[in-house]
C-alpha cells in the first residue's frame, strides 16, 4: 500500500485492512497483510471489468441461467437428431416365438363290423308268461379287437333241424354297439302265438347280421325250464318274435 496523497485508495483496501486488524490477534502465525490487500485489489479489478461487460451481479446471474437453459435445449435437440427424429417402435423380443395352435388329434383306425366267425351266443334263460316265451341271450365277441354289433337284428326261432318257426324281418336301426374284444352283449327276446306243427327239440334262436351271415344260440346247461315254443293264441293272428336293444353286459 502507499500513503501518497495523490494515490486513489481503493475502497476494498480499507475494508480488507479493517478485517485484517480484527483478526490479527487471533492468528496463529503472522499474516502478510500487504499480499492479502494486493490479491483483493486484483479481484476487485476483475469484478469491475465483468460489470462493465455484462452489467450488475444480478444481471450476470440471470445471464447464467439463460445460458444453462440454452445448453440443455441444445443437448436435447442433439439427442433427438441422433435418434433419427422419430420415436423408436417397440421391439419384439428376439426369443419370442409365434403362438401355435393345439395339435389336432389323429383319429384311430375305424372299428369294423362284427364278423359272424368271431361271435358266439347262448340262451341263458327261458321263461313263460301269459301266452309268451321270453329268452335271455348273451352274445360274446371272441375276436382280437373291438367290433360293431347292431343293437337290433333280424332273428328267428328255429327247431333242431334249422326250420324257422317264427321270423322277424322288421328291425330298428340305431347306432351300432361297440363290442370290445372278449366282452358280452345281452338282451331279452319275446315270442308269442306259434300255431304251427310241433317242432323238434331243442329249439334255438338265430340272429342275422347286416352282411346276411348269422349265428345260432342254443340253451345253456343252466336253463332248467323246458325250451318249448310259445302257445297258440289264435290261428288267425300272426306269430310274433321281438327283441329289446342289445347292450353291454
Amino acid at each position: 500500500m502507499t500513503n501518497l496523497p495523490d494515490d486513489r485508495i481503493d475502497p476494498y483496501e480499507s475494508r480488507l485492512s479493517r478485517r485484517v486488524g480484527a483478526f490479527a490477534e487471533q492468528a496463529v502465525r503472522p499474516i502478510d497483510a500487504a499480499a492479502i490487500a494486493a490479491a483483493a485489489r486484483a479481484g476487485a479489478g476483475r469484478e469491475k471489468l465483468a460489470g462493465r461487460l455484462f452489467g450488475s451481479t444480478a444481471s450476470i446471474g440471470r445471464f447464467g441461467v439463460i445460458l444453462a437453459g440454452a445448453l440443455v435445449a441444445a443437448l436435447t435437440f442433439g439427442v433427438y437428431l441422433n435418434a433419427g427424429g422419430n420415436v423408436a417402435p417397440a421391439q419384439t423380443p428376439a426369443d419370442s416365438t409365434p403362438a401355435t395352435s393345439a395339435p389336432v388329434a389323429t383319429p384311430g383306425p375305424a372299428v369294423a363290423a362284427c364278423a359272424a366267425g368271431n361271435l358266439a351266443g347262448v340262451i341263458t334263460a327261458w321263461d313263460g308268461a301269459a301266452g309268451h316265451r321270453i329268452a335271455t341271450i348273451d352274445v360274446h365277441n371272441g375276436g382280437a379287437s373291438d367290433c360293431l354289433l347292431p343293437r337290433y337284428v333280424a332273428l328267428a326261432l328255429i327247431d333242431a333241424g334249422g326250420r324257422a318257426l317264427i321270423v322277424n324281418q322288421s328291425v330298428k336301426e340305431p347306432a351300432p354297439l361297440t363290442l370290445p374284444a372278449d366282452a358280452y352283449a345281452t338282451t331279452l327276446v319275446d315270442m308269442a302265438n306259434y300255431c304251427g306243427e310241433a317242432p323238434s327239440a331243442p329249439l334255438k334262436l338265430r340272429l342275422y347280421l347286416d352282411d346276411e351271415s348269422s349265428i345260432e344260440l342254443a340253451p345253456s346247461a343252466s336253463v332248467a325250464a323246458s325250451v318249448d315254443p310259445p302257445p297258440c293264441n289264435g290261428p288267425n293272428a300272426a306269430a310274433q318274435i321281438e327283441m329289446q336293444e342289445l347292450h353291454l353286459k
